[in-house]
């Protein structure tokens, strides 16, 4: 114990001794309660103190206080009485203050980081949660498990809490008590004090290993949760990949579907508007005959109402004469009269005798003339009846004749339905023993397409090869194109599977392929693009399952017969005729996705699939007889006129595409007959692309170091125009070979810059014509030093002709 401590406790002792005999009886009235109280203290924090922390125990440990011995004495301290014993009790009590106030330290800390840890899990929890609730239902069960444990974890913290707040309480306590503890009654309080600190470290210990081995638990449960989580989020990736993928089928089918259904209800509708003018037509003449019954109809229908009525009137006289003839009324009626004049004189000569004779005769006149008026009416509605009853016989009879009519349109319509039902039969019946693919199966059954010829196996001279080419197809076929076009034409064809002729209408843009095919032996087919396509259907054709057949199209056709022995193993090129006169980004998207894998990978073979499921007999070269490769040894060559009855291309059609622009007016010149030219083929044609590759490596990156360094900085931070990855695989393959078939680099750079970087500044209204003209200057700066000998003549045309659009010459 330090001098210092001991001094303390001595000067306390001698200042307290006469304290002491004074109230000697007084403290011993309240030791018995005070002894109770530290008890009943003792024992609540003993029941406080269960689950104390092992660290609290351990540095109570390295401290090594001593026990105190029953009579009071410590460390060899011979001071007797309540001196000495008072020294040593309260320096042991208050290190043991200390002790409990670094324990509880010690369990803020652990508590801290407890927190924190239970924290950090909770966010991580929560985050897996969110980003897989919408994938896993399964999960929902294991986040409320993880909840409930969290929950008993805060309550177990909150007891913890609890727990320290009372040892906090005890410490305080026991320093209110340091002063009792200077009394006679030190040694005693000592004693208990030692037994609830061994009683206390054991259950620290008990709760330090409890919370130990759950803490332990615990983390195995949150790590093999974790390791579930892990499991399960690569297993909803997997499954939305496969989602993904299968989207993208259903989206392809969908538009599949949707240009099937859009056909076969157009089918139906041009059936059902053939039948219905057919139908019409014989209606309408029925209803011409029906009209003209019914006028007839009409006709009699009057003419028998005036009879009727003539009739009526003729027959209501008669009853009135009462059946005489018209001689006998007529003297009965001068008869008459003659006898009223006379009683008219005898009215005048008498008028007092008569005039009651006359009152009645005048009574009996009215009530004659008013039996006579119904009778009158009663004669006419019985006319009127008779002659409804004639009418209704007439339009029985007119109904008979429509009705029948009727019927024999019936019968006539179904005998052509049954008619059409047997054909239909019929032709399911066919389908059943015949290919779904006729045209198709027909070329595998034709003799001459499964000749495999052999070809040549020599190396190309490119550039051997584009003036002969050029002289053979202006002496056979009279077209005549300059040396860069056919250099720029076969350089195009080692650059990219997809090529654009633009230019105006009649200058030879669909010539050029179908010639360069001819001459060079290769395969080609024209394909006529229509306005109105709009999906792949309309492109591949599309699968009639009432007739079991699928509609090949002539571009479905071309395709496969590019694959069949005669023309495996040579270019073949298939040419869409006016392109852009419906969108390439519809109906040819599946072929730009295909060509956009083999681009990413060449020793791929892209499938394009034609129908959902297979249908036998199969074609031999359909994969799974459903779907057809996209083969090594085809060229799509669109060509593209720019008027009002075109379509804009895409971005992405032009940058996965090599563009040629054909001039207006081409220049003819004078040819002998040339030698003649062995057939290419697809090995040796690729074989002298590669070498080309191969030798002029050195001009590729001179122009891609000049498009980066010279022009792109400008480019990219004053016009927004940047080129990635594509121009640059274009412009290893497009540049060598230009040069190989006896160009320069600056004419493949020209091109380059022309058809892939100064194309995106077309139609760019936010750009200053000022901006344009330092670009172009920039250009024919730059452009010396960089390629000797040659011109930028395509960027600047380009250029030029955008700063004319702003109307600026």
């Amino acid at each position: 114990m330090p001098p210092r401590n001991k001094k303390r406790q001595r000067d306390t002792a001698q200042r307290n001794n006469t304290a002491q005999h004074n109230n000697t009886a007084q403290r011993s009235n309240t030791a018995a309660g005070d002894l109770g109280e530290l008890a009943s203290e003792a024992a609540r924090l003993a029941a406080a103190e269960e689950q104390a922390t092992e660290e609290t125990a351990a540095m109570l440990a390295e401290e090594g206080l001593p026990a105190a011995s029953e009579d009071g004495q410590a460390n060899g301290t011979e001071a007797t009485g309540t001196e000495a014993t008072g020294g040593i009790d309260v320096e042991q009590l208050r290190q043991a203050i200390v002790q409990a106030k670094r324990a509880h330290t010690l369990g803020d800390r652990r508590a801290a980081n407890f927190t924190a840890a239970k924290t950090e899990l909770e966010k991580k929890h929560r985050a897996e949660m969110d980003r897989l609730a919408s994938g896993v239902d399964k999960l929902a069960a294991d986040r409320a498990a993880h909840e409930a444990e969290v929950a008993k974890l805060d309550e177990r913290e909150k007891a913890l809490a609890g727990r320290e707040k009372q040892v906090a309480e005890r410490a305080q306590r026991v320093l209110e008590q340091e002063a009792e503890a200077k009394s006679g009654f030190a040694g005693f309080r000592d004693e208990q004090l030692q037994r609830l600190r061994t009683e206390l470290d054991g259950r620290r210990t008990a709760f330090d290993d409890e919370l130990r081995e759950k803490e332990d638990r615990q983390a195995k449960r949150f790590a093999e949760q974790e390791k579930r989580l892990s499991e399960r989020t690569a297993e909803l990736e997997e499954r939305s990949a496969q989602l993904d993928g299968t989207g993208l089928e259903q989206r392809r089918m969908g538009r599949r579907l949707e240009a099937r259904e859009e056909f076969l209800n157009q089918e139906v509708d041009d059936r059902v508007k053939d039948l219905r003018s057919k139908h019409a037509a014989e209606l309408e003449l029925e209803r011409q005959n029906a009209l003209g019954w019914q006028q007839r109809y009409e006709k009699v229908r009057e003419l028998a109402e005036k009879r009727a009525q003539e009739l009526a009137r003729h027959e209501a006289a008669a009853v009135e004469l009462g059946g005489r003839a018209a001689p006998e009324v007529k003297a009965e009626l001068d008869r008459l009269r003659t006898e009223n004049a006379e009683l008219k004189a005898r009215v005048v000569a008498e008028p007092a005798g008569n005039a009651e004779y006359v009152a009645g005769l005048q009574a009996r006149v009215h009530d004659l003339t008013v039996e006579h008026g119904e009778l009158l009416q009663a004669n006419a509605d019985l006319r009127r009846h008779v002659a409804a009853a004639k009418i209704s016989a007439v339009e029985r009879e007119n109904s008979r004749m429509i009705n029948q009519a009727l019927e024999r349109l019936n019968r006539t319509l179904s005998d052509e339905i049954h008619q059409h039902t047997v054909k239909l039969e019929q032709l399911q019946a066919d389908a059943q023993v015949s290919s779904p693919f006729p045209a198709c199966f027909g070329m595998d059954a034709d003799r001459s397409l499964a000749y495999r010829p052999d070809l040549p196996d020599r190396l190309v001279d490119l550039a051997e090869l584009v003036g002969l080419v050029r002289r053979r197809m202006a002496a056979a076929l009279g077209l005549y194109y300059s040396v860069p076009d056919m250099r720029c034409f076969l350089a195009g064809l080692a650059a990219s599977r997809l090529h654009l002729l633009q230019g105006i209408s009649g200058i030879g843009k669909s010539r050029l392929p179908e010639a360069f095919a001819r001459v060079i032996g290769a395969g080609c087919e024209m394909v006529a693009v229509a306005a109105e396509w709009r999906s792949p259907q309309d492109l591949l054709g599309y699968y009639n399952p009432f007739e079991r057949k699928f509609y090949e199209t002539d571009f479905t056709q071309a395709l496969y017969k590019a694959q069949l022995p005669l023309y495996k193993d040579k270019p073949f090129l298939i040419v869409l005729d006016e392109m852009n006169l419906s969108h390439p980004e519809q109906y040819f998207s599946d072929l730009l996705s295909a060509l956009e894998r083999k681009e990413g990978d060449p020793a791929e073979r892209p499938l394009i699939r034609l129908m959902t499921s297979r249908v036998d007999p199969a074609p031999a070269l359909l994969r799974d007889g459903r779907a057809i490769e996209l083969p090594d040894n085809v060229w799509f060559i669109g060509t593209a006129n720019n008027d009002e009855t075109t379509v804009r291309f895409a971005d992405k059609t032009y940058d996965r595409s090599h563009v040629l622009e054909l001039p207006s007016s081409p220049v003819r010149f004078e040819v002998d007959e040339p030698e003649p030219l062995l057939p290419v083929s697809l090995k040796n044609l690729q074989s002298s692309f590669d070498r080309a590759v191969h030798k002029h490596k050195g001009e590729t990156d001179q122009v891609l170091e000049f498009f980066d360094k010279e022009l792109g900085p400008r480019l990219r931070d004053e016009f927004g125009v940047s080129w990635g990855s594509r121009l640059q695989r274009q412009a290893r393959r497009f540049v060598p070979v230009t040069v190989g078939a006896g160009g320069a680099a600056g004419e493949a750079a020209d091109h380059l810059l022309a058809t892939k970087i100064l194309r995106k500044l077309s139609g760019r209204v936010d750009i200053p014509v000022g901006d344009l003209r330092a670009l172009e200057g920039l250009i024919q700066a730059r452009w010396t030093a960089a390629f000797a000998g040659t011109d930028p003549s395509r960027s600047l045309r380009a250029l030029r002709a955008e700063i004319r659009s702003r109307g600026t010459a």
